[in-house]
């Protein structure tokens, strides 16, 4: 049986499974209801998305309130729930419609007008398509990351195209940035686009606009034509659907004086052409869509589906500015953050899984899903960032965290590279374990480590109010002690200092935080005697004796 057979309601012409045999297939509601299902016809189950609109296409509800096929097109069956495994298929025609999307080349019928032809997609296609007039920011990272991970979840394609129309702003150094930003976080791409590569392109689909009816010369730019009078819907996945009358929108250039293509245009044509299926990107460009989705129906192409992604807000609720903390990507990388760790900050900003909070990157592609991201507004809270920054490098192994703290170290200017070789690599991952559990980012590591390198500590002054003049024999005494170990284990200094101290008949209260303070430059830290033992017998009796004699002198 033939498409021309399916075009009317009633008899064989609807028997799909007849038609069909037992190919899973997918329809879509038309402007009406907005939303999709998925058709297997082989054992007459239907599968639906919750919350499909079978009012909107004349068809009966059952007690949930989702279609009862009674007549047409089969008896007795209900919708059920929708898998998400399987891209679903739009079809843009004007409702009440349904349309199968079958294999290439094949075509069904559609209740309410002629046969329609649409191509099976078999396999998500998604793409990341920054604009290179500035870093890479934290809204932008979160799209991408989200492109990936429904890419990766689906088995899909992730493209990376570089949107860099604009020549006047585009700048290669900010392609370069993006590029190194998406690789520090390990969103790899599959494929990778440069939309001034396809300039030809562009021209010749506007020349075909022009050729249509649909585009008009003005000024020797190319202009879209917007129709005066209807109304566009844009059947967004999360929103759902958003309608714009076309009277409050404007024709629109597409292809400048120049003969650059613009935003609208140029994004629509390279979707089309990448056989992009899914457009996730953030809710800022939800009025953009209606314009695209005018020329795509101008064009007769296929739309894919939208998901607009919610504002990420300062933490008082205001659009999130560098004040917040709305930096670069690779500023985080500067300020000590884990990549798996803002990785998994961007990706509980708008999605969840129950009340899991840390995720590894396995976890975040098994599990995410756009029917699990919300609506609302996310909120970019940096106690939360670094709270899961802490928890990332605890899961990290000492020898890991070792080399990561030999680049910061270098970084920070705390040592040379030098003086950080000289430390060896065994007391580096000593180091690493031993502070972990109080820094919350690699910076504060670094910084916590420069008791390990020569010279004195800077003293701050909250610790400088502990030194006080009467302590100076008792360091002096320590520090010979010192010098006269060969065993440096956190046992050997303890029994040292404790000896030390009862000869003297002082406490080892009295003395062990002035004396963290001298060898550390910091009143907390880990376990004194382990600190002790990592910096080491010389170091310790250096900075001992330094004090001693400053605050014989009168001075901390």
């Amino acid at each position: 049986m033939g498409g021309d057979d399916m075009g009317a309601c009633g008899g064989d012409a609807l028997d799909l499974a007849d038609f069909l045999g037992d190919e899973v297939v997918q329809i879509g509601y038309g402007e009406a209801g907005g939303r999709l299902v998925e058709l297997q016809v082989g054992d007459d189950v239907v599968v639906a998305e919750h919350g499909v609109h079978a009012f909107d296409v004349g068809f009966a509800t059952d007690d949930f309130g989702y279609p009862s096929f009674g007549s047409p097109p089969a008896a007795d069956k209900h919708i059920s729930s929708y898998d998400h495994g399987r891209p679903p298929v739009r079809l843009g025609n004007s409702a009440p419609s349904i349309a199968a999307a079958l294999p290439m080349g094949k075509s069904v019928g559609r209740w309410g007008g002629p046969p329609v032809q649409w191509p099976l997609m078999d396999k998500v296609r998604v793409r990341f398509a920054p604009s290179p007039t500035g870093y890479l920011h934290v809204g932008g990272a979160r799209t991408a990351l989200f492109n990936w991970l429904f890419a990766r979840h689906h088995g899909g394609t992730f493209i990376l195209r570089i949107e860099d129309t604009d020549r006047t702003r585009s700048t290669e150094e900010a392609i370069e940035q993006i590029i190194a930003s998406l690789r520090w976080l390990g969103l790899d791409w599959d494929e990778f686009y440069r939309q001034t590569d396809r300039f030809s392109v562009h021209r010749a689909v506007a020349q075909e606009l022009l050729r249509r009816g649909a585009a008009y010369e003005h000024e020797g730019a190319v202009w879209f034509r917007v129709p005066k009078e209807g109304t566009t819907v844009v059947p967004d996945l999360l929103a759902g659907d958003v309608r714009f009358q076309h009277r409050e929108l404007k024709d629109l250039v597409i292809l400048r004086s120049d003969g650059t293509p613009t935003y609208n245009f140029a994004c629509v044509v390279d979707d089309h052409d990448m056989g992009i299926t899914h457009v996730i990107r953030g809710d800022e460009h939800l009025n953009n869509t209606p314009k695209q989705i005018l020329i795509y129906q101008a064009l007769g192409w296929p739309m894919p589906l939208f998901a607009h992604i919610p504002l990420i807000l300062g933490p008082d609720r205001s659009k999130l500015s560098k004040r917040h903390g709305a930096v670069s990507v690779l500023e985080y990388e500067k300020n000590g953050i884990l990549p798996e760790a803002l990785v998994n900050f961007l990706a509980r900003l708008g999605w969840s899984h129950g009340d899991q909070e840390v995720f590894s990157r396995e976890e975040l592609i098994a599990y995410f899903d756009l029917p699990d991201v919300g609506q609302s507004a996310s909120v970019f809270d940096e106690t939360k960032l670094l709270w899961l920054n802490h928890a990332w490098m605890k899961r990290k192994s000492p020898e890991e965290l070792a080399g990561l703290l030999r680049k910061y170290l270098v970084e920070t200017g705390v040592a040379t590279p030098e003086q950080v070789a000289a430390l060896g690599e065994a007391k580096l991952v000593q180091a690493a374990e031993l502070l972990r559990d109080r820094s919350r980012t690699l910076v504060d590591m670094a910084h916590a480590a420069r008791f390990l390198f020569p010279g004195e500590v800077p003293i701050p002054p909250e610790g400088e109010e502990l030194l006080r003049a009467e302590l100076s024999p008792a360091f002096e005494a320590l520090a010979r002690r010192m010098e006269q170990l060969s065993d440096s284990s956190p046992a050997a200094m303890e029994s040292a200092v404790r000896e030390v101290l009862a000869s003297l008949g002082r406490p080892l209260k009295d003395v062990a935080l002035p004396m963290r303070v001298v060898v550390t430059g910091s009143r907390v830290g880990p376990s004194l005697f382990e600190v002790l033992a990592l910096a080491g017998p010389e170091l310790v009796a250096f900075r001992l004796r330094r004090a001693a004699d400053k605050l014989q002198k009168g001075s901390p």
